[in-house]
């Protein structure tokens, strides 16, 4: 049968006044009186039956159990500590997400205060790095997968790409063949350009053969055609998962229901071990849901 533990209360009384060899410095320190240290010190000998303290001509020393039994109590208080810390920072964990900007802007985080209001204990902290150090990252959603065989690789979503243009500029377009008379935006980025339709493809796809491809501006991040787009200055071929808020919002319309497919998919990417990671589970639940959501709006 499990023996009754001392009172914490009267152990923290004797690890000071240990630490001091005086019950008037403990007093001092614990905010205490000397009459209610010697209380303590009184209990926690009663409990264990052994004496803890000796006093020899007015100086106060500790007993052989009491030398054995300080470093034991000491490791304790310290072991309590480190739990309760622990537990602390589960519930109020960070957790590191890496995430390509175009993606991040205009899909993760006009959605992400739906996450923060179920879990208000995770900070979330977003990493949009060019270089994107997926290791340094409890999860990564990326649409490059390669050369990474000591992560997990999770499909994640994929899309296709759509023409879009401010509400203004639409009133100018009404048939694919209009094309020819506005700027084209293009992004080329050298991650993707194999894997991305690009406006020959997308024309050929509407049956138009007549619009001049090679005229308009040329951008290396989606993010920036989006926005020239939203500001008037031409049609971007934008991915349909990105427009959603743009749209709704009235900032971007799309021009026709004509989509060429990317030929890329989104990933969700990490470390084997971080699926023990509360916070990780439930940004991962929260990812699927919101494709659910999403795909029924």
């Amino acid at each position: 049968m499990a023996r009754k533990l001392p009172p914490l209360n009267s152990l923290r009384v004797f690890e000071t006044a240990a630490q001091r060899l005086s019950f008037t410095r403990a007093a001092e320190e614990l905010c205490v009186t000397t009459a209610a240290v010697s209380h303590q010190i009184k209990l926690l000998e009663d409990h264990l039956g052994i004496k803890l303290f000796v006093r020899t001509n007015n100086v106060l020393a500790l007993t052989v159990a009491g030398e054995r039994y300080l470093p034991r109590v000491r490791e304790a208080f310290r072991a309590l500590a480190q739990a309760t810390d622990e537990l602390m920072d589960e519930n109020n964990a960070v957790l590191k997400v890496a995430v390509a900007p175009t993606f991040g802007a205009k899909w993760l985080v006009p959605r992400l205060y739906r996450f923060l209001a179920q879990h208000p204990e995770i900070r979330v902290e977003i990493n949009t790095d060019g270089e994107r150090n997926y290791r340094n990252s409890d999860i990564t959603i990326d649409s490059r997968r390669a050369g990474f065989a000591d992560l997990s690789v999770e499909p994640f979503l994929s899309t296709g790409l759509i023409p879009v243009c401010s509400p203004e500029l639409k009133a100018r377009i009404r048939t694919p063949s209009d094309l020819a008379n506005v700027t084209l935006l293009h992004e080329v980025s050298p991650l993707n350009d194999a894997d991305y339709p690009n406006w020959e493809e997308w024309l050929s796809a509407a049956g138009v053969g007549d619009v001049d491809v090679r005229q308009g501006l040329v951008f290396s991040q989606a993010l920036m055609a989006l926005q020239a787009a939203i500001d008037g200055q031409g049609v971007a071929l934008a991915q349909r998962l990105l427009i959603d808020y743009d749209v709704a919002a009235g900032r971007l319309v799309r021009l026709f229901d004509i989509a060429t497919p990317l030929r890329l998919h989104y990933y969700l990417i990490h470390a084997p071990e971080t699926r023990k990671n509360p916070a990780f589970q439930a940004f991962r639940s929260w990812l699927l849901a919101e494709l659910n959501h999403s795909a029924g709006e």
